[in-house]
């Protein structure tokens, strides 16, 4: 284990960021255990376990361990915690409620990542104040992403209508859009950020696109064919608009992205 190291970030007023006392005792504490044990108290949840350590002194160790599997682990763990300060984009069915949580949940996920990486390159203190407050530095990472993503949706038309419909705005976005295109599918990256796009859909809309892939058509008159309608049993009119609402979904993610 490393000695604890010192903040490097300086306050507005010239002074040090400083970690709170009882943290700098927990590191120090910490410090003596082996790395599976650090490991396995870091995966104890919630707060109220025994053992149970901050995410600020998670976040020390994540960046101080050297590199190696543990300190991935820890790292997954670190992003577990964030996972848990950032808005749900499903609802109990798990379908996906709203674009513009989705994309807050990710920029939010994206940051603490770029910082992560900058890190590891060479030290960045804007991950300091993570060390200081965890939580405080999660929430003004969602602020910032929630005045991004709130003012872009309020300038433009939501992707249902009340009843759940797919509103004509959306079908006419998606309009002829197949994320399959072969052209498209050829293009760097692509494939690839497609692939993680759809992943990131509700389990339902997954599957659908999924079967779009394979050539399994929604609705067929012959029984011996298999259809999304027979497998997933719902209606066409269902798969239809869930189809829509996962392509629009994954539009807005690929462009994002910059792959559009």
């Amino acid at each position: 284990m490393t000695v604890a190291r010192s903040l490097r970030k300086k306050k507005l007023d010239g002074t040090p960021y400083l970690r709170r006392a009882v943290v700098e005792a927990e590191i120090e504490e910490l410090a003596a255990l082996s790395v599976s044990e650090l490991v396995r108290r870091a995966s104890l949840w919630p707060r109220t376990s025994p053992g149970f350590i901050s995410s600020e002194a998670l976040i020390y160790f994540t960046r101080n361990l050297s590199d190696g599997a543990h300190r991935e682990k820890l790292t997954e763990l670190l992003l577990l915690r964030l996972a848990r300060r950032v808005p749900l984009v499903a609802d109990a069915s798990g379908e996906t409620v709203s674009l513009t949580k989705m994309n807050i949940r990710e920029d939010v996920r994206d940051h603490f990542v770029d910082l992560l990486l900058s890190d590891r390159k060479q030290y960045d203190d804007r991950l300091d104040y993570y060390e200081v407050n965890f939580n405080g530095a999660v929430a003004a990472d969602r602020h910032d992403a929630n005045a991004r993503h709130w003012k872009h949706e309020n300038r433009t038309v939501g992707l249902e209508t009340e009843d759940g419909e797919v509103s004509t705005q959306v079908e006419s976005a998606v309009g002829d859009y197949d994320p399959f295109d072969a052209d498209e599918l050829d293009k760097k990256d692509y494939r690839f950020l497609l692939d993680e796009a759809i992943d990131s859909l509700s389990e339902f809309q997954r599957r659908i696109v999924v079967m779009w892939r394979q050539d399994i058509p929604i609705e067929s008159s012959d029984p011996s064919i298999e259809s999304m309608c027979k497998v997933l049993g719902k209606s066409e009119k269902t798969i239809r608009t869930h189809r829509d609402k996962a392509f629009a979904s994954l539009k807005l993610r690929l462009e994002r992205k910059g792959k559009m």
